[in-house]
């Protein structure tokens, strides 16, 4: 007996060369140019194919298009169809990039099928004013632009789904790391914040004149944390809607009744007891919610305790949907200790950890309760700033500059040393991709670095 062994399959690359060299160079030649002469209107039709399905809107609107993706798509074009055989492992590799970017920006796959299923049908379409379908490379032309489409769109599908299934671990373990956080001591903070916060809105009560506008709770520090945090943490809690409908009846109703200057005494006390009992419900469904979580820990940076990097993914993803959602915009602040590679050289390695704790700390005291602070890599640190304008995040960013300024870093044996960071700002801006805010961070850094 004879053993069989099945053929291999061609590397991707290989495949891609076989089918451009397959066609005929007049065919070649007659596709490259229609798409050179009309690839803007081809991507002008790419897009508006896909604006025009109603999920398209929380991706993608015709400012975007215009000003960042039309120029893309013309490129696009004319690399798959006009420079087919410049160099297939870029193509291949372009073809990988622009999938795991779908992925990244989560938009579904259909929606690109969509597209090129269009672009695919204009294309004939210009083929047909070129040359009759008597001319035998009507025919060859049809068969080479679909098979040069249909791979390139298979390579995106590819990298799509790997990208998305790994984005889907990682949410779901952010999503386990958050139920794994010490509830008992986060429950405690959280009382606590709201308690304050009953205790500054009473004292804008007792103010004379009465401020006309009082202290929210959405936007208190509980607040934040309910809507940035909370939601993850809690997801699918049935106390989390009840918290949700206390907070809207004490912003909506409760505290503009309150903040009326000319209230008779009898009213004002009949709106505090239900402020009162408001703050009484949200206590007891706060004590709901964490009575139902466990008590393990796992998911930090092992050496800051700062959010894993894993995770900033799943939290940009989250934030990205609830800022085009409501419209509250947030910030990214990306921040670099500088010269540390010096201390580790001259106080040695252990020196530098301690650098790094002691920097993780003054983030985590310089920021409120719902912004999010992760370990970014080596000396860099990453974070996240919720409902902000670009005014309040560089205000941020130049209070946390200032304190490490100001701070002297214990480096053992009674040694300190003073630092200082260089941070980036990239307020969002409404673009799909994550990793486009993350790069504006990233070179805002280093532009304050190099400028000192």
């Amino acid at each position: 007996m004879h053993a069989l062994l099945s053929p291999m399959t061609d590397l991707p690359e290989q495949e891609w060369a076989n089918a451009v060299q397959a066609a005929p160079q007049a065919c070649r030649e007659l596709v490259a140019g229609l798409a050179r002469a009309h690839c803007a209107p081809l991507a002008q039709l790419f897009y508006n194919s896909m604006l025009g399905h109603p999920q398209a809107a929380r991706f993608l609107n015709h400012d975007i298009v215009h000003r960042r993706l039309q120029a893309s798509m013309e490129r696009w074009i004319c690399e798959v169809l006009a420079h087919p055989t410049s160099d297939p492992a870029a193509i291949v590799a372009l073809q990988r990039h622009v999938g795991e970017v779908h992925a990244r920006i989560q938009l579904p796959i259909h929606l690109v099928a969509r597209g090129a299923r269009v672009l695919k049908q204009a294309l004939f379409e210009q083929l047909d004013a070129a040359c009759g379908h008597d001319d035998p490379l009507h025919r060859q032309a049809i068969a080479y632009i679909s098979e040069l489409l249909d791979m390139a769109l298979e390579l995106m599908t590819e990298a799509f789904l790997r990208n998305s299934q790994r984005g889907a671990r990682n949410d779901e373990a952010y999503r386990l790391f958050s139920l794994g956080q010490n509830m008992s001591v986060e429950r405690e903070r959280q009382r606590s914040v709201l308690l304050e916060w009953g205790q500054e809105l009473m004292f804008s009560l007792h103010r004379v004149p009465r401020p006309g506008v009082l202290p929210r709770l959405g936007s208190s520090e509980f607040g934040l944390w309910f809507h940035h945090k909370a939601a993850t943490l809690f997801e699918g809690a049935p106390e989390m809607e009840q918290i949700r409908e206390c907070i809207e009846r004490v912003d909506a109703t409760v505290l503009p009744r309150l903040a009326q200057a000319e209230l008779p005494a009898d009213q004002a006390a009949s709106l505090v007891l239900a402020l009162q009992q408001e703050l009484d419900n949200l206590k007891f469904f706060l004590s709901g919610l964490f009575e139902h979580q466990l008590e393990v820990e796992n998911g930090r940076d092992a050496l800051t305790r700062l959010l894993n990097r894993r995770f900033l993914p799943s939290v940009l993803n989250r934030e990205i949907a609830l800022s085009n959602s409501q419209g509250k915009r947030f910030a990214l602040l990306l921040l670099d200790v500088d010269h540390f590679k010096q201390v580790n050289d001259e106080h040695g390695h252990d020196a530098g950890d301690l650098v790094l704790q002691q920097a993780a700390a003054l983030l985590l005291n310089g920021v409120r309760n719902g912004d999010f602070v992760f370990r970014y890599g080596g000396e860099e640190m990453l974070v996240m700033l919720v409902e902000v304008d670009a005014e309040s995040s560089l205000r941020i960013a130049e209070n946390l500059r200032q304190r490490f300024a100001d701070h002297e870093f214990q480096i053992g044996q009674g040694r300190r040393i003073e630092l200082t960071v260089s941070i980036g700002v990239a307020l969002y801006d409404h673009h799909p991709d994550p990793q486009y805010l993350i790069r504006r961070a990233d070179q805002a850094m280093y532009l304050a670095k190099n400028n000192g």
